[in-house]
């Protein structure tokens, strides 16, 4: 009961939350047969209910054995299709439960059933693939070998990539690798198991690494989400028309990444030199108080008065149906936010907190308010009215606040080059600089 009514409503959280979300080579994760489905892990509980609300099958998944402690999480968390693996870190007296735990994986192969390991092993928040740990190969070889290799098992590398995993609106992209067939390794596992291990690892390892964003220097986090920024509304643009803009996205992103990376061990002086040239830039859009988005689009169209006429006279219509989807749903959006500044000590856990609490919050909120109009004003077709626009206005409120981000950004650039025009040209310049840059020596 608990697992299907998050299989309903974990999906909306997720598309809500993250702006653009986007699943690529789903074909990819076959359907009744055992699957051992193995993922980085950068974002906490949102990497599983990323993977796991979007599958046909009903998953289970590993998770610390830590959080099975208490009698109640316990029960909970079995219910929701969470099975406790224990890790040395977390105790060593604990260790020998894992043998149950390998007991319950085996049970579920055996049914078929779809298995979700994070084979980092760890949750760390960044843009790149840690090094594997080999309990995924363990236990799939493990599986296999108790059924005398006729389980037909396939373990599925599958990449989370985020922009940002915290923030609000950000974009996800669940990326699906070719299955890996476990009887293609029979062979050199009935040789020598530890050497048949240590492949597998290594070849699984190889397989993620070609799905996830990876920036080898850490230093240069930054400087990819700014070319990012830079470089992703144009290669949208110029796409073909068969392409989504989430998957040009993703494709431009690792051009970015992989060409940072070249260029990082052969070429950093000029990795250098464009990294402080951005570094520029964007220092000049912090003091307008504007986005790179909105100095593009006037150095390619200018801004005129009558333009803001028309933006601003779409703001004053929209605004009384904002203003009634952000009475309505507000509340639970910011106490959510709040409380997941307050409570996530560790980044990893910030959008596991936010996402859950604020699903919560509107389950308990949206009855509630159903039930004060109900008893306010005894008309059925009052209510019904107000049902229907309950989500919509909040999905309403929602674009119309960052509708309202990009008009006054989009202002304040054109006040500045009113008041400043110099200054402008010079931002504009340094712009078409960086761009020419990267056509130019990075090939981006």
């Amino acid at each position: 009961m608990i697992y299907g009514f998050l299989r309903l409503v974990v999906p909306v959280a997720i598309r809500v939350f993250y702006k653009n979300f986007y699943i690529r080579n789903a074909q990819n994760l076959p359907f009744g047969i055992p699957v051992i489905i193995a993922s980085n892990h950068p974002n906490a509980v949102i990497d599983a209910c990323a993977i796991t609300a979007f599958t046909k099958q009903h998953s289970h998944y590993l998770a610390r054995g830590d959080a099975f402690k208490k009698k109640f999480f316990r029960w909970l968390l079995t219910r929701m299709g969470l099975v406790p693996i224990y890790r040395l870190q977390e105790g060593a007296e604990n260790l020998h439960l894992n043998q149950q735990t390998f007991q319950i994986c085996f049970d579920l192969l055996r049914k078929k059933k779809t298995i979700l390991i994070f084979s980092e092993g760890l949750c760390i928040q960044e843009r790149r693939l840690r090094k594997l740990k080999k309990g995924t190969a363990r236990i799939a070889f493990s599986a296999e070998e108790i059924f005398n290799w006729d389980l037909g098992l396939v373990v599925v590398p599958v990449g989370m990539n985020y922009s940002d995993p915290k923030k609000f609106r950000s974009t996800l992209v669940v990326n699906y690798g070719e299955p890996i067939r476990m009887k293609s390794f029979q062979e050199l596992y009935l040789k020598d198991k530890a050497a048949a291990i240590n492949e597998f690892t290594r070849h699984l390892q190889n397989k993620l690494s070609e799905l996830v964003v990876h920036i080898n220097n850490k230093d240069n986090d930054e400087l990819v989400a700014d070319i990012e920024e830079i470089i992703h509304e144009q290669a949208v643009q110029q796409s073909a028309r068969n392409i989504s803009g989430d998957e040009i996205r993703f494709v431009t992103t690792r051009k970015i990444v992989d060409t940072i990376n070249l260029a990082g061990e052969n070429r950093a002086e000029r990795v250098a030199f464009l990294k402080n040239k951005i570094r520029d830039y964007f220092a000049q859009l912090a003091q307008i108080r504007t986005k790179d988005r909105m100095v593009r689009g006037y150095a390619e169209r200018p801004f005129h008065l009558s333009s803001f006429i028309y933006y601003f006279l779409l703001l004053l219509v929209g605004f009384p149906f904002h203003l009634f989807g952000l009475i309505n749903n507000y509340l639970p959006y910011k106490i959510a936010y709040t409380t997941a500044d307050r409570v996530a000590k560790e980044v990893e856990f910030h959008a596991t907190v936010n996402a859950v609490l604020g699903l919560l919050l509107y389950v308990v909120f949206y009855p509630l308010q159903i039930l004060a109009v109900a008893l306010i004003f005894h008309n059925w077709y009052y209510l019904a009215t107000y049902i229907f626009l309950l989500p919509l206005s909040g999905w309403f409120s929602l674009h119309y606040y960052s509708y309202t981000k990009r008009t006054l950004r989009r202002w304040r650039f054109f006040a500045f080059r009113k008041k400043n025009p110099s200054s402008a040209d010079k931002v504009i310049a340094l712009r078409k600089e960086i761009v020419n840059t990267l056509r130019s020596e990075f090939d981006l």
